[in-house]
């Protein structure tokens, strides 16, 4: 016999328990499916603002603390070390950031090694600042207007201030935006009442107050560091005030890095001077409390071929016309960043080269004219010089742009807006339309062109029973004139026209530039 298969019919009761479940859990999925919506439609709406924001977040929050010596190999010095008190300074992400900041922003594209990071450069400076003060304390020599002593300080005091002078060292480029100093006019002169000409100085003393300030180690004193990171010396003294000379001035440890650095992964060897000798000839000048950097009257002829050297380096690489022509496509992408999506300066300079690239292709889907910059930028399209105006020039447009220039309140007109005012008129009389003025460039010089009145380089000389300190200018005014000459490569304002037009177009651009910014 073939039993059949009984068929049992669930009751109303246990159907309407079942319908009630799944209605319940469908009910709590749409709860949560509106939260997700209501948490992401502000998200939609400006999307790459809202990405930016989760991008920086990455660097203001530490989780990998270091206590360990620290130890690097480096093509320039051999080998440097962060000490153990300094490990979690160096681990903290703001620091760990500056790895993916360029040094020389985009002089990549013409010196394809030059991709050396602003940590490498950190280091380097660390490096220099040791050896400095551990030159001079080997020395054991303190001048001063009477004669000259042993320094004082004992082995205690004197690793105290090594380790305050590294700390500072590690912290003074931490407030470098993408690609280093080329968005410097940008975010100095954004806020006509409060220019800012050292930018990347400004926000190293925000993210030290910050972030730095209370999670210090004990070994070293947060009043004295930010001292050492101020602005000026008014609050040093004592050796305080030598550490910051070699922190800041026209010969410190930062430039000695730099500058052979540079010319190291460049290639360009002028650039190469000796450091060791600047180094060795070191004298702790002390009057009234404080401490200063000077150096000995036999080092002078290394004094003028290391400010020479620089001026070289700024006019063959730092300011090298393909450079800039890179550096302002990359600003006036910047600038359409922001405004296209409310992305405040602060934000920016948070950003990485890799994080603001990323945004930016994410921008110029929207945008023809910044899709034509950053495919330009990326595929290292060449920009013809067809324009040097010297700063001397007679014509209008210049003389009061050099005026501009001069006030703190007028810098926003001369360095943010007078380069794009002046790409759309000639872009319009060479024909090409206001919707193609990405095919013209204008760059314009440093805020710093031009050598100053006085470089603050202090020569010690022996006078009679003592020793007295002169400006380099009034020990040599010869070198005045010299770094000028070096200089004068620099003070031009420059137009460039995008390659790839025919020779016609490149011409009529070239004859607009002249008759609008030429007087000659």
């Amino acid at each position: 016999m073939r039993l059949l298969r009984r068929r049992v019919i669930p009751s109303k009761t246990l159907i309407d328990e079942v319908k009630d479940g799944l209605l319940s859990e469908q009910h709590a999925e749409l709860e949560k499916l509106r939260e997700e919506l209501s948490t992401l439609r502000p998200m939609q709406e400006n999307l790459i603002g809202s990405l930016a924001e989760l991008l920086t977040k990455v660097w203001l929050t530490p989780s990998n603390k270091t206590h360990d010596k620290l130890f690097f190999d480096d093509p320039v010095w051999g080998h440097t070390q962060i000490d153990e008190e300094l490990a979690e300074v160096f681990s903290h992400p703001l620091i760990q950031r500056l790895n993916h900041i360029k040094q020389l922003s985009f002089a990549y594209l013409r010196f394809p090694n030059a991709t050396h990071s602003r940590l490498a450069h950190t280091l380097g400076t660390c490096r220099n600042i040791e050896t400095s003060l551990t030159t001079m304390f080997r020395n054991n020599l303190l001048y001063k207007t009477t004669g000259r002593e042993d320094i004082s300080l004992d082995p205690i005091a004197s690793r105290k201030l090594i380790l305050s002078a590294k700390a500072a060292a590690l912290l003074h480029d931490v407030g470098h935006a993408p690609f280093g100093h080329t968005l410097d006019k940008l975010i100095g002169y954004s806020d006509p009442l409060h220019p800012l000409l050292s930018p990347d100085k400004h926000y190293s003393r925000k993210y030290f107050n910050e972030y730095f300030r209370a999670n210090l180690p004990r070994s070293i004193d947060a009043e004295n560091l930010a001292g050492l990171l101020a602005p000026d010396q008014l609050g040093l003294s004592g050796w305080d005030t030598l550490v910051a000379d070699l922190l800041d001035s026209a010969l410190d440890a930062d430039r000695m890095d730099f500058l052979v650095r540079d010319a190291h992964m460049t290639g360009l060897l002028m650039g190469v001077t000796s450091t060791e000798a600047l180094i060795e000839r070191m004298c702790p000048f002390q009057e009234e409390g404080q401490v200063f950097l000077t150096f000995e009257k036999s080092c002078l002829p290394y004094v003028e071929d290391f400010l020479i050297a620089r001026e070289k380096m700024y006019a063959l690489c730092y300011e090298y016309p393909p450079k800039l022509a890179a550096e302002r496509i990359f600003t006036r992408l910047v600038e359409n960043l922001r405004r296209g999506h409310n992305l405040g300066l602060d934000t920016v300079v948070l950003l990485t080269d890799e994080q603001i690239l990323a945004l930016l292709g994410l921008s110029a889907v929207t945008s023809v004219e910044s899709s034509h910059l950053l495919g330009a930028l990326l595929q290292n399209v060449r920009y013809e010089t067809v324009l040097e105006v010297d700063l001397a020039n007679p014509n209008p447009l210049i003389s009061n742009w050099s005026k501009d220039r001069l006030s703190g309140r007028m810098g926003r007109v001369a360095y943010v807006e007078w380069p794009g005012e002046r790409e759309r008129d000639i872009a319009i009389a060479a024909g090409l339309g206001e919707q193609s003025k990405w095919q013209v460039l204008v760059a314009i010089p440093d805020q710093r062109t031009g050598v100053p009145p006085e470089i603050n380089v202090k020569i010690l000389e022996n006078v009679g029973s003592g020793y007295g300190v002169r400006t380099l200018f009034d020990v040599d005014s010869k070198i005045r004139e010299r770094l000028k000459d070096a200089n004068r490569a620099r003070e031009k304002i420059r137009v460039f026209a995008d390659s790839r037009l025919d020779a016609k177009r490149i011409a009529e651009i070239e004859r607009a530039a002249k008759e609008l910014l030429d007087s000659h």
